[in-house]
C-alpha cells in the first residue's frame, strides 16, 4: 500500500503522464491532418503556443524586491502586462477552438477531422498549462526567514 502512494506522488510519474497526454494530443492533430488536409497542424501549433503570452507577461512583470509602491490606490504597470498576456492567451485559445469549426463550415475540413483537431488541441493546451503550473515555484515567507 505504501508503494502505490509513492507511485502517485512521484513527480517523475506526473511528468511522464503529462508527456503521454501531450503526445496523444499531437497524434490526434496529425491524424486529423492526414484525414483531411494540413490545416489542423496550424491549429495544433496555435494551441501549443497559446499559454506562452501568460508565461512571458508574468516573467516581465515580476516586481521582485524593487517594487516599493505600498499605496494600494496606485496600480502598477505589471498588472496591465499580465492582463494583456491573459487576453492574448485567451484570444489564441478561442481562435484555436473555433478555427476548425470555421474550416468545417467552409467545407475545408471533414467532421471527423474537426472533432480530432478540437480534442487534440484541448489535450495540447491542457498539458502545456499543467506543465507550466507544475513548474511554478511558490515563494513563501517561511523559506525566506529560515535562510537568513
Amino acid at each position: 500500500m505504501n508503494s502505490t502512494a509513492s507511485f502517485k506522488g512521484n513527480p517523475l510519474n506526473k511528468i511522464i503522464g503529462l508527456s503521454i497526454v501531450l503526445s496523444m494530443g499531437f497524434l490526434l492533430v496529425v491524424l486529423a491532418g492526414i484525414y483531411g488536409n494540413w490545416f489542423p497542424i496550424i491549429n495544433g501549433i496555435i494551441f501549443a503556443v497559446a499559454h506562452v503570452p501568460v508565461v512571458i507577461s508574468k516573467a516581465v512583470s515580476e516586481n521582485g524586491d524593487y517594487d516599493f509602491n505600498f499605496d494600494p490606490s496606485v496600480a502598477s504597470s505589471g498588472n496591465a502586462i499580465k492582463e494583456f498576456g491573459s487576453f492574448l492567451s485567451a484570444f489564441l485559445v478561442v481562435t484555436g477552438f473555433y478555427l476548425p469549426v470555421l474550416l468545417h463550415h467552409s467545407r475545408i475540413l471533414t467532421t471527423t477531422a474537426t472533432i480530432l483537431t478540437i480534442i487534440g488541441g484541448m489535450l495540447i493546451y491542457g498539458t502545456v498549462y499543467a506543465f507550466s503550473s507544475y513548474f511554478v515555484e511558490e515563494d513563501s515567507e517561511e523559506d525566506d526567514l529560515t535562510t537568513i
